[in-house]
């Protein structure tokens, strides 16, 4: 549950009198008639009714002299026995600090537990309470009931009223969602207010906003450079949709200067969760020099499903170029395992790009080739990685360690992994995990698995060491405080087939 921020206040009312008369006609025990004895003797004998409304007479001091503890400790008997009445009295005393240390997170789920329960008293009380005293503990209480339809039906309407009641007491979290909902509805310039509210106690998020709004002149006048500043500072605290509107502005070079090696490390870190950066950092790649096709292909595989209508477009424009030819021949290779015919598609990519060189070595290397010639593909794969190919040293690296020089596989291997590889990542972290070829260092291994995990490559053997890492406590991992999820989100990593998914998609 989201961090709940509460102002306690002292003003506000215990039980009414009033409540009181109507606990005693829900319960049917009489105060006139019964005396402290004979409801003591019912509440000790475990009659939940009679151990709750003998916990009001020691709250409200009626017939007996008050006392908050008793009171909470006859409540906590009748709770026990999922009294709804006595569960809410307890809330009451948890917020309010009376028979009991003050916890307003415990007051909060208690009442919910009541509501849900069908104690129908606890909704009107606080909502008398934000009429008279603005509570920002009540004014919580009411919005997420009337948000979630916590013991009433579902009310947008009623629910923005004391969310409004939050964000002017100043609750961060309420001033943004505020702003959201205001954004959403086309309120702009009010969400661009409550953006800069929230944005001024620190809220990452409404940085963001505010910079957004900024940069695009909506709700406020537009200014590109503060609205990059502002981004920038979300980027800075690691929020993604900073890094891909930052990456798209370097892209396209509004608001600044084109830069296209700032625009794909900025994408690199949104990339992965967002399919738009995804889309957009493939078509950095492809303007880099040489054009890293294997990148390129690799990033629009994880967007193609989102941006279907923009790769037949990129495919259809572009029947004589590069990248038409590259993914042709990862169909021959992949799908048709036609490796004579994906051999010859990658040589005319080899007139262009490196990459061509790259996959006429990995056809070459294949056991299933008939014509293999591994010292063929190596003199290939060095031809590829002198012209820029990266993932060429990566391929490179097995065949170097298969012959036997592991010096050299190891310096092709960092070469690959540094240059974004994400194969490459995963191999290089189980060395440094498991001390193969190179001392053991698990703070290395967690760094390497990490960039492979931002692509969506990390393997299933790479998340379990991963996983070891974070019940290592590895102190470098930046969210090592949220350790047991992060192991529950690494349990299911599955391989990443997107690649072969698409090429499939276009066969159909």
């Amino acid at each position: 549950m989201r961090k709940l921020l509460f102002m306690m206040l002292a003003t506000v009312c215990a039980l009414s009198v009033a409540r009181a008369a109507r606990h005693q006609a829900q319960t049917g025990i009489k105060l006139a008639s019964d005396t402290v004895a004979v409801l003591t003797a019912k509440a000790e004998k475990g009659d939940a009714i009679a151990q709750n409304t003998l916990g009001l007479w020691y709250y409200t001091g009626k017939n007996v002299k008050q006392d908050y503890r008793t009171a909470f400790t006859w409540w906590s008997k009748s709770a026990q026995q999922q009294n709804a009445d006595a569960i809410g009295n307890m809330a009451m005393c948890f917020q309010l600090g009376n028979g009991t240390k003050k916890d307003s997170v415990t007051a909060y789920k208690m009442y919910i537990i009541a509501i849900n329960k069908g104690n129908k008293s606890i909704l009107p009380q606080h909502e008398a309470i934000v009429k008279n005293t603005g509570s920002l503990f009540s004014s919580r209480l009411l919005y997420d009931c009337y948000t979630n339809g916590i013991g009433v039906k579902r009310d947008a309407q009623k629910a923005e009223a004391y969310l409004r009641v939050l964000a002017a007491g100043g609750d961060v979290e309420s001033q943004f969602d505020l702003a959201l909902k205001c954004l959403n509805s086309k309120r702009v310039e009010e969400a661009v207010r409550l953006f800069k509210a929230a944005a001024g106690q620190g809220n990452v998020a409404a940085i963001y906003y505010s910079g957004y709004l900024t940069f695009n002149g909506m709700g406020t006048k537009q200014d590109k450079v503060d609205g990059m500043k502002l981004m920038q500072i979300a980027a800075d605290k690691g929020f993604v949709a900073a890094y891909y509107q930052l990456g798209k502005a370097y892209y396209n070079g509004d608001g600044t200067a084109k830069d296209l090696p700032k625009a794909i490390a900025y994408l690199i870190e949104a990339a992965g969760s967002n399919k738009d950066a995804a889309w957009l950092l493939g078509q950095c790649y492809l303007e880099t020099t040489p054009p890293d096709l294997y990148l390129a292909v690799q990033w629009m595989a994880e967007a193609v499903k989102k941006h279907e209508e923009d790769f037949n477009e990129l495919l259809a424009a572009n029947t004589d170029k590069q990248i038409y030819n590259y993914i042709l021949g990862l169909m021959k290779y992949y799908i048709d395992k036609d490796y004579e015919a994906a051999i010859k598609v990658f040589k005319e990519v080899a007139k262009d790009s490196p990459e061509g060189y790259t996959m006429q070595a990995v056809c070459l290397a294949n056991k299933n080739y008939g014509k293999r010639d591994v010292k063929k593909a190596m003199k290939t794969l060095e031809k590829a990685a002198k012209k820029g190919s990266v993932v060429a040293n990566y391929y490179l690296s097995s065949l170097y360690g298969q012959d036997g020089d592991k010096d050299k596989a190891l310096e092709l291997l960092r070469t690959a992994a540094d240059g974004g590889v994400a194969f490459a990542q995963c191999k290089l972290g189980d060395m440094y995990f498991s001390g193969e070829g190179i001392a053991k260092d698990y703070v290395k291994a967690a760094e390497y698995y990490r960039k492979a995990e931002k692509q969506n490559y990390l393997s299933p053997a790479s998340a379990q060491n991963l996983i070891a890492c974070y019940e290592r406590s590895i102190s470098s991992l930046p969210d090592i405080n949220n350790s047991k999820q992060r192991i529950a989100e690494l349990k299911e990593t599955k391989q990443n087939n997107n690649l072969v998914d698409m090429l499939w998609a276009i066969t159909e």
